[in-house]
C-alpha cells in the first residue's frame, strides 16, 4: 500500500517537472534542461527560437541511448532564420563542396555555421571510426 502511495506521488513528481523538447528528425527529445539560449546566432534577436541541425549524423536508436548526441551539429536560430537554414542543409546535402560568398551578411553566417558544423562533424565521424577499428582489433595481425 505505501509502495503504491510512493509510486504515485513519484509519478505526479515527474510529470509537474518542467521539460523542454527537441525535435530530431521527426523523434521528440525531452531534456530537463533548457538547450536553448533565446539568442538567434545569425541576426542576434532575442525570444523564442529554433535548435537546427545542420545534419543528421546519428540514427534513432543512438539517440534514444544517448540524447546529448542530439545537441552535436546544431546552431540556434529564430523562426525566420530557420527556413533558410533548412534550404541552405539541402543545398550542402546535394552539393558539399558548394561555396558562397554573398554581400547578405546573414545568409553568409547560416552558410559558414553549416560548413564549419559539416568539418566538425567529418572529423567526428573519422575518429567514431578510428575508435570502432580499434575495439574491433582490426585489422588484425596475422603474422
Amino acid at each position: 500500500m505505501i509502495e503504491s502511495i510512493l509510486r504515485n506521488i513519484r509519478n505526479w513528481l515527474e510529470q509537474q517537472k518542467k521539460w523542454y523538447t527537441l525535435s530530431y528528425h521527426g523523434l521528440k527529445i525531452k531534456y530537463d534542461f533548457n538547450p536553448r539560449t533565446g539568442t538567434c546566432s545569425v541576426c542576434g534577436r532575442k525570444g523564442l527560437t529554433n535548435i537546427h541541425h545542420t545534419c543528421y549524423n546519428f540514427t534513432y536508436t543512438e539517440i534514444r541511448h544517448n540524447d546529448s548526441l542530439a545537441l552535436l551539429f546544431v546552431f540556434e536560430v529564430c523562426f525566420t532564420h530557420h527556413e533558410q537554414a533548412n534550404s541552405m542543409r539541402k543545398l550542402l546535402f546535394e552539393d558539399p563542396n558548394m561555396e558562397l560568398k554573398t554581400d547578405n551578411k546573414k545568409l553568409q553566417v547560416i552558410f559558414d555555421n553549416h560548413k564549419r558544423l559539416l568539418k566538425a562533424r567529418d572529423k567526428f565521424n573519422e575518429n567514431r571510426a578510428k575508435n570502432l577499428l580499434k575495439k574491433w582489433n582490426y585489422p588484425r595481425n596475422e603474422a
